[in-house]
């Protein structure tokens, strides 16, 4: 009897061997496929095909075995995606459209805190980027924004902010082909207007204002093309803005 349960063992694991990486008459792979790491036993990726086209889940595996990802096709163009570390907790998750990142995308780190909120088209960002504040989230569970950055086809542009832990405004800006442009503010922990700065294709230049609690003018300095300008030369400077109608944050 032992022997024929082990012969019956036998023909099942020889039959499932022989179903496995199938392909047709048109060398499309078929069913289920296990494709193992180059010169090792361990396996690589895990799933089916119909036609040669992916079909439900996948699971992809680090050498060591470990699951790497996951992905639940959920049609030929579209997919959701999860990442793993090799400790199991999820790297990230989102979606694929073509095989090119789309849609929201979250990133987390190792022990599960939320990194990063990401918007794609295509598989350039495109849309809002909001990072979140690490130490919030161990220490008191709480997800507060530490920055928030527009994109548009994988550059930054538009609007970007920097908050402190407590929500309240940190820095504002504008960003223009992923550069630094116009009036950059900076704020204290308390709320004021610390200082203002001026970027010209991302390069300093202009009036660099600082002012006290009062929102009174302290001090300022120059720049021009990312250079501080000594007196001296911001005597000249000014002159010759002057006489020519220039505004030096020009």
């Amino acid at each position: 009897m032992r022997f024929l349960i082990g012969l019956a063992l036998v023909f099942s694991i020889a039959d499932l061997a022989a179903q496995l990486n199938q392909v047709d008459s048109l060398d499309r792979k078929q069913g289920l496929w296990v494709k193992t790491q180059e010169g090792s036993k361990q396996i690589e990726y895990r799933g089916s095909f119909r036609d040669g086209i992916p079909v439900g889940q996948f699971r992809y595996y680090y050498p060591t075995g470990q699951v790497r990802c996951i992905i639940e096709h959920i049609n030929p163009d579209d997919a959701y995606v999860t990442f793993y570390f090799t400790n199991a907790e999820v790297m990230s998750d989102g979606f694929y459209k073509n095989e090119r990142r789309d849609s929201l995308w979250l990133t987390y780190d190792r022990d599960g805190a939320t990194l990063f909120a990401e918007h794609y088209t295509k598989g350039k960002l495109n849309g809002k980027r909001v990072v979140f504040y690490l130490r919030d989230q161990i220490e008191f569970g709480s997800l507060n924004v530490l920055s928030e950055t527009v994109y548009r086809e994988g550059l930054k542009e538009g609007s970007y902010i920097a908050l402190f832990s407590s929500g309240k405004l940190k820095e504002r800006g504008q960003y223009h082909l992923d550069e630094k442009k116009g009036v950059w503010k900076i704020f204290n922990a308390d709320g004021y207007l610390d200082h203002t700065m001026v970027f010209k294709a991302g390069l300093k230049h202009g009036w660099f204002e600082f002012f006290n609690a009062d929102g009174l003018l302290v001090d300022r300095v120059l720049y021009q093309n990312d250079k501080l300008l000594n007196k001296d030369e911001i005597i000249r400077f000014m002159e010759r803005c002057e006489k020519m109608g220039i505004d030096p944050n020009d």
